[in-house]
């Protein structure tokens, strides 16, 4: 039942931001050992904007993470920061040594972005940081916490393109066969953002 309700959710979000969204960004990023690709459709709404997203992350088959995101955009005290506020689901495949696990959760979602303003630097930047957390209430499957912390960099080196550095931090916990196992990944990575 959670899973036909997990499905229906994430259709409804797919369509909504396919039909209505105003804004997209697509974002490839690429580490030693990881490989992310990224979707992005924004829609604006009275006061801030309404976000929603999905990606996947492939590891060299340790782990294989899909996830789908909604979140409320909202400026504060600068039109330059933003903050978003929302949920991010995720559904997985993880191995580790001869463990296997499957991860399901809805991880509250927090992130925020600052642009330096070209008054300061020549070239704009963006620096974000974010961070989603799935405790155990909210973790299903095999999983019983999820973690992932995200940092970059983003230099917009033309209108609607940006070269990202960033550093990513995921950490899942797994209560299965194997008893209560831990999965943890932390990589550095440089990646391009493509806004349309």
């Amino acid at each position: 039942m959670k899973m036909v309700i997990g499905q229906i959710v994430f259709i409804t979000i797919i369509m909504s931001s396919v039909s209505f969204a105003s804004i997209y960004d697509l974002e490839v990023n690429a580490s030693h050992s990881a490989l992310e690709a990224r979707f992005n459709a924004t829609l604006p709404l009275e006061q801030g904007f309404l976000t929603t997203g999905m990606g996947a992350i492939y590891s060299d088959d340790d782990y294989k993470i899909a996830d789908v995101k909604l979140a409320l955009v909202n400026e504060i005290l600068l039109p330059e920061l933003r903050f978003n506020l929302g949920f991010k689901g995720v559904l997985g495949d993880i191995e580790k040594d001869y463990k296997h696990g499957d991860l399901m959760a809805i991880g509250l979602l927090f992130s925020g972005k600052y642009t330096i303003p070209e008054t300061i630097s020549t070239i704009p930047i963006g620096v974000s940081a974010g961070f989603s957390l799935a405790p155990d209430p909210l973790c299903f499957l095999d999983s019983n916490r999820y973690l992932e912390v995200r940092t970059s960099l983003d230099f917009c080196i033309v209108k609607n393109g940006a070269i990202i550095l960033g550093y990513r931090y995921i950490k899942v916990r797994l209560d299965d066969n194997y008893g209560q196992w831990e999965m943890s990944d932390g990589t550095l990575f440089v990646g391009y953002q493509l806004r349309y």
